[in-house]
């Protein structure tokens, strides 16, 4: 298949996946608000949320490596998890307890999969950091769509068009997984020996990026995922929740869709920029007195990440070695996304329903100057 063909069915699949994950994950946790949670039982759910994420990133890219293979792992961590997707939403409503305690388990299977679908892209595409950005720019751009669309459907319709949306969506993403082929790892991948994965810590550049992700995590993970908190306590609703995703990824998929020049920019000086990024969006949230500010703030975070991914994937391939390199992928967004978040979302929605909803981004901004101050030290060594 040329490289042209490949580049539109891979960004086909990952906009269709991303757009999956946004209309169940992005909206799910809201309608278990609706239901009677409230911020520090949802804080509770999501920390358990991600720890079995974390868990799952082990076990799932362990999974790939082990098999060689993205696409038969792919089809059965999806599956799995979209039946679990169906059980958390029809037993909220009248088993809220229950459906809470089954969420956190799809994290388990959900939250590995971008790795996956990364990694799988980056093998087709021989590592070309461009054509990999266009067809994960797609990917976001899917998961913005989403977000406005599924949101103003919502506000209109009702919660009901949730599980309507999402299954559809699965449809989709299932039969374009089954169709689409997947190139052999390769001789070298096949000879090369198991080793441990806690070798990853001993790679220098990749354990300070490490580091960076685990910092700049712990302070976005309460803004990011109790964001529909924030903007209730500045007048915004469900569809107001869509709009501020839908700006927020497009400009994100902005970034990566670029990945190809950024690349041409130190790695340091981009990990400086992701983390001082991510500092403003703390600022906006403070001085907030209406959801634009938080869009704002939004706006910043999602050009924070739009760099950031291709650079962590880029600094993996770079230095890791090849038999680890997807269990490294699943650890790198595993760091950034669950196991700072388990430690923040702890205490979150304590301190939103304690002290308000904008103490979670005073206490980011005094965390990320950690991250802002090691990317500027490393810069300076440089």
């Amino acid at each position: 298949m040329t490289n042209e063909k490949l580049l539109v069915r891979f960004s086909l699949f990952d906009g269709l996946y991303w757009a999956w994950n946004a209309t169940f994950c992005g909206f799910i946790t809201t309608y278990m608000l609706k239901c009677g949670m409230d911020s520090t039982m949802l804080s509770l759910v999501l920390a358990a949320f991600m720890l079995l994420s974390f868990l799952g990133a082990f076990f799932w890219g362990g999974q790939c490596d082990k098999l060689q293979t993205n696409k038969k792992v792919f089809l059965v961590a999806f599956a799995a998890s979209t039946l679990l997707a169906f059980v958390t939403y029809f037993l909220a409503g009248d088993m809220l307890l229950v459906a809470a305690l089954i969420y956190p388990v799809t994290g388990f299977l959900i939250s590995p999969l971008g790795a996956n679908v990364d990694g799988w892209m980056l093998r087709e595409f021989h590592f070309d950091a461009a054509l990999y950005g266009r067809a994960r720019a797609i990917g976001s751009a899917g998961y913005a769509v989403a977000m406005l669309v599924v949101g103003q459907v919502i506000n209109q319709l009702g919660f009901f068009m949730l599980p309507v949306c999402f299954g559809l969506l699965s449809l989709l993403v299932f039969f374009i997984a089954v169709s689409s082929k997947e190139s052999p790892y390769g001789t070298k991948a096949r000879t090369l020996k198991p080793a441990n994965p806690a070798g990853l810590l001993k790679i220098g550049p990749f354990l300070f990026l490490l580091l960076i992700l685990f910092f700049t995590g712990l302070a976005i993970s309460p803004v990011n995922n109790l964001k529909n908190v924030l903007l209730e306590s500045v007048g915004g609703d469900v569809g107001t929740i869509g709009i501020d995703a839908f700006l927020g990824v497009m400009l994100q998929a902005f970034f990566i869709f670029i990945s190809g020049k950024l690349s041409r920019m130190d790695k340091n000086f981009r990990l400086f920029l992701v983390a001082f990024t991510i500092l403003l969006t703390m600022v906006c949230v403070i001085v907030a007195s209406s959801p634009v500010f938080i869009i704002v703030g939004t706006l910043f975070s999602n050009a924070s990440y739009g760099i950031m991914l291709p650079t962590m994937r880029e600094i993996t391939e770079d230095t890791v070695p090849e038999e680890l390199k997807n269990t490294a992928r699943s650890l790198t967004d595993a760091v950034f996304g669950n196991f700072a978040g388990i430690l923040a979302l702890l205490y979150g929605g304590w301190m939103m329903d304690s002290f308000g909803a904008k103490s979670v981004a005073w206490l980011g901004l005094f965390v990320m100057v950690i991250p802002v101050l090691m990317a500027l030290s490393k810069m300076k060594k440089n």
